[in-house]
């Protein structure tokens, strides 16, 4: 796992570091510019002939530009820099070196308007971590500029115009082909819009100090499904597990309970509300009752399909609260009492279900969604927040995961989702439940995007690969 830090955690890391180390802040952007330089020629395996336009703005974004300036002419490559900005209100390290190269610049190395025809290659180095407010005017222009170009972008830390710490884009930003992430990832390399502006992105190690983080990237490889079974078991070893949904729409939970067979359960029963709607005869069906006693089951997985707030579902969720482990879908979260205990009480929001409950504006979560799950998490809840990059909250600490499939943004995605990590959460903690169903849910995505394509694959094709990931 990689720590992730805010910008304003990061910062602190740099300054520690120069303290730590005896560096000065030069010094500090020499080896961001050298480890840039690095991971660039390696990715990207320039030709000497082709020609590479380095944009610098005034701030250490672009003093770590000026470096690979630098770097890339000793190494005798075709470079021109375009500067955009105020070098005299600059620190004093992005000074040094524009004093450096500024004196040694000739004419076909300036660049006095932003026209790139005939460059293959961008650097982006306009703005970096310190962003906060939509970008307009020049900077604007200069970003269509780039993205309108044919050229291969190649962004420092992160792409321009992303803010760093809640990855939105703020009014227009540079797609880049390529980013290089300098010492840590920061939450805006990550969360929401970021995975469509970053490319391919790889961190690279620039001599910081070493800190712990609370915000985690879990990468698939960090999870560990293997399962060893003994031969003498039977069926209650591997979890009971109850799913609660709705005749309405039967498809959801029934879904939900085959997914959770399919990753190894023992037992799936569903329980409905009115008539039972049969789909798999592998699965139990149950008339839902008021008075039914949930504390047989091992876990229980309640809402997918439920779309409305009766007495019945609202009473009843809110008794199992109290005696189960609990995994709770789409409308369902919404009833929760969020004055019970519900630290054995997993939910499992998209964005908007998200913001029905916490009754603020998707845009505002969004400008700070750690935030807001965190203040969650304080009622002993465990959320994992659907999306892109789908965030797991678990007690003080933070997990980001991301599957890169787009192809899941389809119904019924999410009700796999639950019922995996209702069959992990028998036997197993409330991060590894929701760790292991994710990865599972992300292995089976790309097994049936390979099968039918990406935008080709149902929820149900997903079900099918679940048994073939774990071989």
């Amino acid at each position: 796992m990689n720590s992730v830090f805010s910008t304003k955690e990061f910062r602190k890391i740099e300054l520690e570091t120069i303290k730590q180390k005896n560096l000065s802040e030069t010094d500090l952007m020499y080896q961001a510019g050298y480890m840039l330089t690095k991971d660039f020629l390696s990715r990207l395996q320039p030709n000497v002939f082709d020609e590479i336009v380095i944009i610098s703005n005034s701030g250490n974004n672009g003093g770590d530009a000026l470096v690979m300036f630098k770097e890339l002419k000793t190494r005798g490559y075709k470079v021109k820099i375009f500067f955009i900005g105020q070098p005299e209100k600059a620190s004093t390290a992005y000074k040094h070196y524009y004093q450096e190269i500024s004196l040694k610049l000739d004419d076909n190395e300036l660049l006095k308007t932003p026209n790139f025809d005939g460059a293959k290659y961008i650097i982006d180095g306009i703005f970096g971590i310190g962003l906060k407010r939509d970008i307009k005017g020049k900077y604007c222009e200069l970003i269509k500029i780039i993205n309108d170009s044919q050229s291969i972008v190649y962004s420092i830390d992160l792409p321009s115009g992303i803010h760093p710490d809640s990855g939105k884009a703020m009014n227009v930003a540079v797609k880049a082909d390529y980013t290089g992430v300098l010492g840590y990832y920061k939450t805006g390399n990550l969360l929401s819009k970021a995975q469509d502006y970053h490319g391919e992105i790889r961190l690279l190690d620039i001599g910081l100090i070493s800190k712990d983080a609370n915000i985690y990237l879990v990468e698939l490889d960090d999870i560990d499904i293997k399962e060893k079974r003994n031969f003498d078991t039977h069926k209650y070893n591997f979890g009971n597990i109850a799913f609660v949904g709705s005749s309405k729409l039967p498809g959801a939970i029934n879904m939900s309970a085959l997914s959770a067979l399919r990753n190894g359960s023992g037992l799936a029963s569903v329980y409905y509300d009115e008539e039972i709607v049969r789909f798999y005869p592998d699965l139990l069906y149950k008339s839902l009752d008021k008075n039914e006693d949930f504390s047989k089951y091992d876990v229980v997985v309640f809402g997918p399909g439920v779309n409305e707030k009766n007495s019945l579902y609202l009473n009843l969720l809110n008794k199992i609260i109290e005696n189960n482990k609990v995994v709770v879908d789409a409308l369902s979260i919404e009833m929760i009492d969020q004055r019970k205990d519900l630290k054995n009480v997993i939910i499992t929001p998209h964005l908007g279900e998200l913001s029905r409950l916490l009754k603020i504006d998707k845009n505002l979560i969004l400008d700070a969604p750690i935030f807001h799950l965190r203040a969650l998490a304080k009622k002993g809840l465990t959320i994992i927040l659907k999306g892109a990059t789908s965030i797991v909250q678990y007690q003080d600490n933070t997990y980001l995961l991301q599957s890169r499939n787009p192809g899941l943004a389809k119904a019924g995605t999410g009700d796999v989702l639950a019922g995996l990590i209702g069959s992990f959460y028998h036997k197993t903690n409330q991060l590894e439940a929701c760790l292991k169903a994710f990865k599972i849910h992300a292995l089976a995505s790309y097994q049936a995007r390979e099968k039918y394509s990406e935008t080709g694959f149902l929820a149900s094709d997903l079900i099918e690969e679940i048994g073939k990931v774990k071989r």
